[in-house]
């Protein structure tokens, strides 16, 4: 049995995201790297059906980064629940989301925030 991944690396969004108000009106470059995977009996495929469409996880994501909220958990958490919801034969996920020069007076840098989950089918 292999495992096979899919995933987008350093994707960049310009969204609202954040806890303090100019956040929210200013918006922020954000960063995100999500990786999926499942159990696969030889790799041999022929219809995307049987791949991890990453179209469909770019469009996953760019859902989630259009909906304003105060925290990047909350941005991490609801990747992954798409992501769920999406792909019933999901085995585990990744999910990391940088905030590009978060408001905290540094000169350049990033906040990030990463989720993972090994999922029981």
């Amino acid at each position: 049995m292999q495992e096979y991944q899919v995933g987008l690396e350093e994707v960049r969004f310009f969204a609202n995201h954040g806890l303090f108000p100019e956040e929210r009106i200013l918006g922020n470059w954000f960063l995100l790297t999500v990786r999926v995977s499942k159990q696969v009996h030889g790799i041999q495929f022929e219809q995307i059906e049987e791949t991890f469409d990453y179209g469909k996880i770019y469009t996953i994501c760019q859902e989630v980064m259009a909906e304003p909220v105060d925290l990047l958990e909350t941005v991490a958490q609801r990747i992954a629940n798409k992501l769920k919801q999406s792909f019933c034969d999901i085995m585990s996920y990744e999910i990391h989301v940088w905030k590009e020069q978060p408001p905290l007076g540094m000169l350049g840098g990033k906040s990030c925030v990463s989720l993972k989950e090994k999922i029981s089918i």
